[in-house]
C-alpha cells in the first residue's frame, strides 16, 4: 500500500476486518440453514456472480450495473441479511477481480459489499417483522421498504467504496458531486430491488416455478438493454469523438494564429529596429547637408563676381584675392569628402530600406501558407527565420554548423514558426547575458539515426533553471515579463503534428541552452520517385 496515507491505510484495515467478521457471522447462519434454503443461497450467489461478469454500461456515464443485485435483493427477502451479505461479497469479489488488478481493491470490495448488504438488510428485515407482528405488512409496503433499502444500500457501499480516494487525496465529500456521479446507479439500484420484490411476491404465492420461469425474462431484458446502452455508449463515443476532432482543430487553428503573430511581432521588432539606422542615417544626411562646406563656394564665387572686371589684378594684388585660389582647392577637397560621406550614408539608407523590404517581403511570403508538405532546404528556411528575427540586433553574433543535408519534404509554414520562436528566444536569453560574455547563437543541421533530421538552437546566455525545464513547453508558462507563455507550447504542438518532437536542455541560470527540433528525415526525391 504504497501510495496509502496514514488515514486510508487505518480505514480499508477497518473496514477489511469488519467484512471479515460480517461475512464469518453470515457464513455461519448460511451452514445453519435448512438444506432447500442452503440451495437457494447456493444458487442465488452463483446466479449473482455470473450476471457480475456482464456490466450493462449506463449512458453518458462511467458507472454500471448488473443483473446480480436482483438475485441478492431476492436473496435478502426470502432468506435474510446473512444470506444476501454473502452473494453480495462474491458478486462484489468478481467485480474488482474483472476492473482491478489491485490486491487492496479486491480485498477491500467484498468486505464493504458484505457490511453495507448487512447493515441495510438488517434494518430491512427488523422493519418488515416489526410490520408483520403489527398485522400491517402489504405488498405495497415491501415494495417500498425494498426500494428504500436498495437506495441505503447503494448510499453505504458507494460511499464506503469512494472513502479511500477520497481519503488519499484529503478531499471531502461533496453531496452534489455524489448525486451527479452515481444518481443514475441509484436509480439502478432501485429499479432491481423492485424487480426482486415482485418475484418475492409471486414466489410466496406461486413457488419456485414462478422465479426459475421469470429467470429467462429477465436475462432477454438485461440483454436488450445491455445492446441498447451499448448502442447508446457508441453514439456517445462518436460525438464525443467529433467535438474532441473540432476542439484539436481549433487548438491548431490558434496555435498558427499564435505562430503568425509571434512573426508579425518579430517582424515588427525587426523594422523598427532599422527604421533606427534609417533614422541615424538620415539625421547624419541632413546634418551633413545643413552644414556644408559648399556655403564657402557660394562666398567665393560672390567674390568673383564683384571683382569680373579686374580679376586679374585682385588675384594677384589684393590681400584677399590673392588667397582665394587656394581657398578653392581647399573647399573642393572638403566638398569632395562631404560628398562621398554623403553617398555612404545614402548607401547604408537603401541598405537598411532594402533589409526592410526583405523582412516584410519573406513574412508575406508565409502569411497565407497553409500546412502542407512540400520541398524544401532546412537551410533557406533558417535564413528566412534568421532574416524576420535578428534583424538590426547589433553585436550578436550567428554562427552556422549546417550538414549537407539533401531537399526535404517538410511543412514550411510550422517549421519556420518554430525556428522563428527558438531563435527569437535565444536573441531574448543572449542579450540578458552580460556582453563580456561574447553573445553569440550557434545553430545546427544534421542528420541522426539515419531517419531523422535534427535542428538545434543553442545560445551562450541566462540559462534555464532546472525547476522550469519540466514547465517549459506548458500553456502559459514564461520567465518573459512581456511574454504570453504561448510560444514553445504551439512550437512543441507543430513539432508532434509533424510527427516530430521538441526538447530543451541547460545546465542551469547562466550556462546557456540548447532547444532541439528533430522531424522525420523524409528526402524530397523519395517521394517524387
Amino acid at each position: 500500500m504504497p501510495d496509502y496515507n496514514r488515514k486510508a491505510a487505518v480505514y480499508w484495515w477497518a473496514v477489511v476486518c469488519i467484512g471479515v467478521v460480517v461475512l464469518a457471522h453470515s457464513l455461519r447462519h448460511v451452514v445453519s440453514l435448512s438444506p432447500d434454503a442452503w440451495l437457494r443461497v447456493v444458487g442465488g450467489t452463483l446466479l449473482a456472480m455470473l450476471a457480475g461478469l456482464v456490466p450493462v454500461r449506463i449512458p453518458r456515464s462511467t458507472n454500471s450495473f448488473t443483473a446480480g443485485e436482483i438475485f441478492i435483493f431476492l436473496l435478502l427477502l426470502l432468506n435474510g441479511p446473512e444470506a444476501a451479505a454473502v452473494a453480495s461479497a462474491a458478486e462484489a469479489l468478481v467485480g474488482a477481480w474483472r476492473t482491478s488488478k489491485r490486491w487492496t481493491s479486491r480485498i477491500a470490495s467484498p468486505a464493504m459489499a458484505a457490511i453495507a448488504m448487512f447493515s441495510a438488510g438488517t434494518v430491512l428485515h427488523v422493519a418488515l417483522g416489526e410490520l408483520r407482528s403489527h398485522q400491517l405488512e402489504s405488498d405495497s409496503l415491501i415494495l417500498l421498504g425494498a426500494i428504500l433499502f436498495a437506495l441505503a444500500y447503494f448510499v453505504l457501499n458507494t460511499v464506503m467504496a469512494t472513502a479511500v480516494p477520497r481519503l488519499k487525496r484529503n478531499e471531502p465529500l461533496s453531496v452534489r458531486a455524489f448525486v451527479d456521479a452515481f444518481g443514475w446507479l441509484g436509480i439502478a439500484y432501485a429499479g432491481n430491488a423492485s424487480v426482486a420484490t415482485l418475484l418475492f411476491l409471486s414466489f410466496r404465492q406461486s413457488g419456485i416455478v414462478v422465479v426459475v420461469a421469470a429467470t429467462p425474462i429477465i436475462v432477454i431484458l438485461l440483454t436488450t438493454g445491455h445492446f441498447f446502452f451499448r448502442r447508446e455508449e457508441a453514439a456517445e463515443a462518436v460525438r464525443k469523438a467529433r467535438e474532441q476532432q473540432l476542439a484539436q482543430k481549433q487548438a491548431l487553428e490558434n496555435a498558427r494564429q499564435s505562430g503568425m503573430a509571434e512573426i508579425a511581432t518579430n517582424v515588427l521588432h525587426n523594422v523598427g529596429n532599422v527604421l533606427n539606422s534609417v533614422n541615424v542615417s538620415a539625421e547624419l544626411i541632413s546634418g551633413k547637408v545643413r552644414g556644408s562646406e559648399a556655403a564657402g563656394l557660394a562666398r567665393a564665387v560672390a567674390l568673383l563676381d564683384a571683382h569680373a572686371q579686374d580679376l586679374g589684378d585682385y588675384l594677384t594684388r589684393d590681400a584677399r584675392g590673392r588667397l582665394l585660389p587656394g581657398y578653392l582647392k581647399q573647399l573642393s577637397v572638403a566638398v569632395a569628402e562631404e560628398r562621398q560621406q554623403i553617398l555612404d550614408e545614402l548607401a547604408a539608407l537603401t541598405r537598411s530600406v532594402r533589409h526592410i523590404k526583405e523582412i516584410v517581403a519573406t513574412q508575406q511570403s508565409y502569411a497565407g501558407a497553409s500546412s502542407m508538405v512540400e520541398s524544401t532546404r532546412i537551410t533557406d528556411l533558417i535564413e528566412d527565420a534568421l532574416r524576420i528575427d535578428t534583424g538590426g540586433i547589433g553585436p550578436l553574433r550567428v554562427e552556422r554548423e549546417f550538414e549537407d543535408v539533401p531537399a526535404l519534404m517538410l511543412d514550411k509554414h510550422r517549421t519556420l514558426l518554430i525556428l522563428v520562436n527558438l531563435i527569437g528566444n535565444a536573441r531574448h536569453a543572449v542579450l540578458q547575458a552580460p556582453p563580456d560574455v561574447g553573445q553569440c547563437i550557434v545553430v545546427r543541421v544534421r542528420a541522426v539515426e539515419g531517419d531523422r533530421l535534427q535542428v538545434a538552437v543553442a545560445d551562450n546566455g541566462c540559462g534555464i533553471a532546472p525547476e522550469n525545464l519540466t514547465r517549459i513547453f506548458a500553456h502559459g508558462f514564461t520567465t518573459k515579463q512581456d511574454g504570453h507563455g504561448f510560444g514553445l507550447h504551439s512550437c512543441v504542438l507543430a513539432a508532434q503534428e509533424m510527427g516530430g518532437t521538441l526538447t530543451a536542455h541547460s545546465d542551469g541560470p547562466g550556462t546557456g541552452a540548447t532547444f532541439t527540433l528533430e522531424l522525420p528525415l523524409t528526402a524530397a526525391t523519395d517521394t517524387q520517385a
